[in-house]
């Protein structure tokens, strides 16, 4: 700061007066932005920036001006008479990517479904459909036939599981029913090699007694269709119709090979005999044996259903010498079991 009395004076009384050139002495005393910004380094760096920041700016000023005259001089059709051969060339080699997208495009746009217009208040109780701006995600998606065959195929699944281990464990349970038998020295007709039987214990329980020949029935019921051609395709056993849970029994003495789902059958047994013989019992609704389970001529071994490709609840039986399918109306005719 200037002197004080180069900007006041003082008169007798103690008053102080200001006077009239005080501005002009301030600004003059007073120190510029300038010159205080001189004296310090950083502040030079900062000035050139702005200045190089200024530049800059007017430099892409000029580029855009420049930019919008050309553009504005510049002739589009000339452009587009360069640029159709090129479009055209391309076009011809992916016709048939441009075709399918076109295909692609037609097909949504038939399956879109254009919004009914409100052209009226409707009257109380009455339903009238209005247009959202999300439809789809406001809309439950509409149930479809695939949700509910999954959900029976997943739910047969699930119970041919459990019919193969409710058979395991009627199996285990004979097993220990014919260990405790012989333990005891009960005569019991069914085993192997044991002692003869009282009158009238000739079966296994739940099954029926073999013929003379020692071959059983198969089933009790209706013979409703035969061995041969059927319906465009060919029949390679015999069907015995009955009701659902009717009893199914071992044609003849033999070790079970297969127990449990199958193609076309729903569930089926098949026991191959000791001669080689193979019998097929198929569209069972469940089964009580075990593969590797030995089993008796007329022994109960499952009951009828109408699993898998099944018109009624039937015992599709089959026959199989060599591995090939014989008739088995004939082959049981031959062992002393009339059927049909």
């Amino acid at each position: 700061m200037s002197d004080p009395a180069r900007r006041v004076t003082s008169y007798q009384g103690g008053w102080t007066v200001i006077r009239p050139d005080w501005r002009t002495n301030l600004r003059r005393d007073r120190p510029t932005l300038r010159a205080r910004m001189r004296p310090v380094a950083g502040r030079a760096a900062l000035r050139s920036r702005l200045w190089r920041a200024r530049r800059a700016l007017a430099r892409w000023q000029a580029l855009s001006v420049r930019f919008y005259r050309e553009q504005r001089r510049r002739n589009w059709r000339d452009d587009m008479r360069a640029l159709w051969p090129r479009m055209r060339d391309w076009v011809s080699v992916h016709r048939v990517l441009v075709i399918a997208m076109l295909v692609v495009g037609l097909l949504s746009a038939a399956d879109t479904e254009a919004p009914e217009i409100v052209h009226s208040t409707p009257e109380p109780g009455v339903a009238q459909r209005i247009p959202v701006a999300y439809g789809l995600q406001v809309q439950a998606a509409p149930e479809t036939s695939k949700r509910y065959l999954d959900a029976i195929d997943n739910g047969e699944r699930v119970r041919e599981s459990q019919v193969v281990d409710a058979a395991a464990q009627a199996t285990l349970d004979r097993a220990r029913a014919e260990a405790a038998a012989a333990v005891a020295g009960t005569p019991q007709t069914w085993i192997p090699g044991a002692p003869a039987a009282a009158p009238g214990m000739t079966a296994l329980p739940g099954g029926i007694a073999p013929g003379i020949s020692g071959f059983a029935l198969p089933a009790r019921g209706v013979f409703s269709s035969g061995y041969g051609g059927r319906w465009g395709s060919f029949h390679y056993g015999i069907d015995i119709a009955a009701p659902i849970g009717s009893p199914i029994y071992a044609v003849a003495d033999g070790v079970v090979i297969d127990a449990g789902p199958a193609q076309g059958f729903g569930l089926w047994v098949r026991i191959r005999h000791s001669d080689g013989t193979i019998s097929v019992y198929g569209h069972m609704y469940d089964f009580s044996v075990s593969v590797g389970e030995h089993v008796r001529a007329g022994q109960q071994i499952a009951r009828v259903g109408n699993r898998g490709d099944s018109t009624g609840p039937h015992l599709h039986f089959e026959i199989l010498i060599n591995g090939q399918h014989v008739d088995p109306q004939p082959w049981l005719a031959q062992r002393g079991i009339k059927v049909g």
